[in-house]
C-alpha cells in the first residue's frame, strides 16, 4: 500500500513528494501501521520504493521541526 501512495506522489518534485506522502501517512494510517512501516524500514525495507523510504522517515522528525500544515504538498 506504501507504494501505491509513493506512486501517486512520484509526478510531483521529489521534496514534494517526500511531504505528501509523509503528511497523507500522518494524517490517514493508524500510528501502529505507521509504526510498523518504520520497523519494516530499519530492517532493510524490502519490497519499498526509496521514494517511500525516504518520505515515511520524515516521520521520525519531531513535531517541533515539522508542525504545521499536514494536507497535501502545498505549491
Amino acid at each position: 500500500m506504501a507504494n501505491q501512495i509513493g506512486d501517486f506522489f512520484a509526478p510531483y518534485p521529489p521534496e514534494r513528494a517526500r511531504e505528501g506522502l509523509r503528511n497523507h501517512l500522518r494524517t490517514y494510517w493508524d500510528p501502529r501501521m505507521r509504526s510498523a512501516l518504520l520497523a519494516h524500514i530499519d530492517a532493510g525495507g524490502e519490497g519499498l520504493d526509496e521514494g517511500v523510504i525516504e518520505g515515511a522517515s520524515l516521520l521520525r522528525e519531531s513535531a517541533a521541526e515539522k508542525s504545521g500544515y499536514y494536507g497535501p504538498p502545498q505549491a
